[in-house]
């Protein structure tokens, strides 16, 4: 006879919704991963606040109609200002933050040129809006996450943070200052119960991916990866979900990989 095994509280139960009743914001909410990623944290129950320069009213509208539980706020991050302005919105609508996923950052946007030619306005615009961005979206969500003795902060970098690429130091340095932002958040927010934990993705099939270098270049991209297949939004959305729910509940001060093995180097 098998003795029936103890049930664990972290682990949902059929039909239920693992994140009913939480918050969550999505900085960087309008882009791409970033309204999957709020799409998913809806479907699992969350409220969702999406924040963004550009305006995320339209994709908070769609999950409503959906039947979801969604505000949209325009803001740049990079403002200290409209940051506390933006997540005391989220509060003042919610009572309360309960999930943090930094998608906000710059990529396409940031010239490729070799590091002596970097002028400091752009290093500030590169680094600014991929790191500062993320340090004061984190500093806002810290205090009602301590008060409430819970929370999850996944913040998104890059996987060209672990192995480098020449040509684009500037965005380099800020995503992975991002790695070592969330190990030390980690150590300081660990004692009030929260997680926090950074995804670093490889190349990412979108349309603005493909667009921007074309089949040929994921393909190349592809080829230098363990796993020969295209990285998708998806397994994006479902590594940042796995750090947000109660999965992940003993898992913080880790940068999860996602992008197929491309950083396994040869021996």
């Amino acid at each position: 006879m098998v003795a029936a095994q103890e049930s664990n509280p972290s682990s949902p139960s059929a039909g239920h919704k693992e994140l009913e009743g939480q918050v969550a914001v999505v900085t960087g909410g309008a882009g791409c991963i970033g309204s999957a990623t709020a799409s998913a944290l809806a479907s699992v129950g969350a409220g969702v606040a999406c924040i963004d320069i550009e305006d995320p009213a339209p994709l908070a509208g769609q999950l409503r109609q959906a039947g979801c539980d969604a505000i949209g706020i325009q803001a740049d991050l990079r403002d200290d200002e409209q940051v506390s302005r933006a997540f005391g919105s989220v509060v003042d609508h919610y009572g309360a933050i309960d999930v943090l996923v930094n998608m906000v950052g710059v990529y396409y946007e940031v010239p490729r040129v070799p590091f002596w030619e970097i002028d400091v306005d752009t290093w500030n615009t590169v680094v600014d809006s991929n790191l500062l961005a993320v340090f004061l979206s984190c500093r806002a969500a810290a205090p009602t996450m301590r008060a409430a003795k819970r929370g999850r902060i996944v913040n998104v970098s890059s996987n060209t943070a672990v192995f480098g690429m020449a040509y684009f130091m500037h965005y380099i340095a800020a995503k992975a200052g991002i790695v070592g932002m969330t190990r030390a958040m980690a150590r300081e927010l660990g004692p009030d119960g929260i997680a926090v934990n950074a995804v670093a993705p490889g190349l990412v099939r979108t349309e603005r991916s493909v667009g921007a270098g074309g089949e040929e270049y994921l393909r190349e991209v592809v080829a230098g990866q363990c796993l020969q297949s295209a990285i998708e939004v998806q397994d994006v959305v479902e590594a940042v979900m796995f750090l947000s729910g109660p999965r992940g509940r003993i898992v913080t001060g880790q940068t999860v990989l996602v992008n197929g093995g491309a950083s396994v180097g040869p021996f």
